[in-house]
């Protein structure tokens, strides 16, 4: 669609949006009030501005207030009762979980989103797709299930099952599509190597769809996954609260196949209006310019969220791919969060800068940890590598020196490293898409 049809579109479903979350929605209602706004305030998607800001924490504060869901919803919790799919919800790992209320009209449009994604990729009817994330109250992997029925594609859903089980039954039904977590599709090929099974020769996978760590958009990582598996790579990401767990950034054929660089995805712009900001000021940045996002929601029946402070940093682009769509794109797709981001001696650091070194070194192992301590006032950097069991300790030496050499490069401060015997880490072997690989561990004091 030409970019001036696709806003045309998106101004349209804006202004239903506006109105209809204003009338149903009493928590965003008191918001508009506050701010003296009434849906006719908004006409176009630029007017997004005029409106209130979003944050995570105003869930927390709202749920607390009206138990369970509170009242941001735009459906009431007898219509969910007769007429609702599901509940998702944030990992709680560190405050007590968010719960929100899910439409079978939501799970309609999920379906939808995650089907336009795998069609992107190049899965087909006749593909089978193996789920190895764990089924429970997170949306994607429920999106990624009903959009596989969409496109005509039978799925297994493998989340109940260890790595073993898993291999068995992606080799029992001819698997060709594997989705998962990047570090757990990685320990996959590793648990298959030690049973005997070369996840390249052994099995029919041709596609790995993942998601929730930035693996697919880390050059090294994509060509590990690539070179283990024998197949082609591709991107998503998604937010719980921003975008109902629906995709909202894929990449596409075209995308997947440049390996030099990393991906840009498509954005799910027909269904979301993301606003890319500095992090400070809150002011909107340049083109292709590193910025934080903001993502009002388009399309949920239940909570379209307006102004939803999502943080993921991004840098924007709507130059058009060679797929020919013109949504506009993720420049290397998550670039990671403003809460991943590392000062460390006054300088920026992210850790998929330092993913990317450790995984272009054939001789080390997927898993490592950053370990940040203080020497005094200087902050020091630990990272910690295993070796991969076929290179021998009279290299180690060497190796950790070039390692740290290569670190010092890519981030600009020098680096110790530690290497270890392969097993020495911690495995993630569930694949849970709250459960990232957790590899750093920042030791240094609070500041007061």
């Amino acid at each position: 669609m030409p970019r001036k049809e696709l806003e045309e579109v998106r101004n349209k479903k804006f202004r239903a949006m506006v109105g209809y979350l204003y009338e149903n929605s009493p928590y965003y209602h008191r918001k508009f009030d506050e701010l003296k706004l009434k849906p006719s305030d908004f006409r176009t998607t630029a007017d997004v501005v005029k409106g209130p800001l979003t944050v995570k924490q105003d869930f927390a504060i709202n749920q607390a207030e009206k138990p369970p869901f509170g009242d941001f919803h735009c459906i009431t919790m007898d219509e969910w009762s007769r007429d609702g799919f599901m509940i998702e919800s944030t990992g709680g790992t560190t405050a007590k979980p968010r719960i929100f209320m899910v439409s079978a009209a939501d799970r309609d449009t999920w379906s939808y989103l995650y089907a336009r994604a795998f069609w992107a990729f190049g899965i087909r009817p006749g593909d089978i797709l193996f789920n190895a994330t764990v089924y429970g109250p997170f949306p994607g992997m429920w999106g990624a299930h009903y959009g596989a029925h969409l496109i005509r594609c039978p799925i297994i859903p493998g989340g109940g099952m260890d790595s073993k089980r898993r291999l068995f039954f992606m080799r029992e039904t001819r698997a060709t599509v594997l989705i998962g977590v990047p570090s757990y599709v990685m320990h996959l090929a590793e648990e298959a190597r030690k049973t005997g099974i070369d996840p390249a020769k052994d099995t029919n996978v041709n596609h790995v769809v993942m998601m929730a760590e930035p693996g697919a958009c880390v050059p090294s990582t994509k060509k590990r996954v690539e070179d283990d598996w024998s197949a082609t790579t591709h991107d998503y990401f998604g937010h719980t609260e921003a975008f109902m767990g629906g995709v909202l950034g894929y990449s596409c054929a075209e995308e997947d196949a440049h390996h030099d660089r990393p991906v840009n995805d498509h954005i799910s712009e027909d269904m979301a209006i993301v606003e890319v900001v500095d992090p400070e000021t809150y002011e909107p940045v340049g083109k292709e310019e590193k910025g934080i996002t903001i993502v009002t929601n388009l399309m949920s029946l239940s909570y379209p969220l307006f102004r939803y402070v999502m943080g993921d940093l991004i840098r924007y682009t709507d130059d058009p791919c060679e797929c020919g769509r013109t949504f506009g794109r993720a420049m290397g797709g998550l670039l990671g969060r403003v809460d991943d981001m590392l000062k460390i001696r006054g300088t920026v650091v992210y850790p998929s800068a330092i993913e990317e070194v450790i995984h272009s070194f054939k001789e080390l192992g997927n898993e490592y940890e950053i370990v940040l301590t203080k020497a005094g006032e200087l902050d020091e950097v630990l990272v910690r590598v295993e070796v991969n069991p076929s290179v021998p300790l009279l290299n180690w030496s060497q190796l950790s020196k070039k390692l740290s050499e290569e670190l010092a490069l890519a981030i600009g401060l020098r680096v110790n490293v530690e290497l270890l015997e392969n097993g020495s880490l911690t495995r993630f072997t569930r694949g849970d898409l709250d459960a990232k690989a957790k590899r750093l561990k920042d030791l240094r004091p609070k500041a007061h």
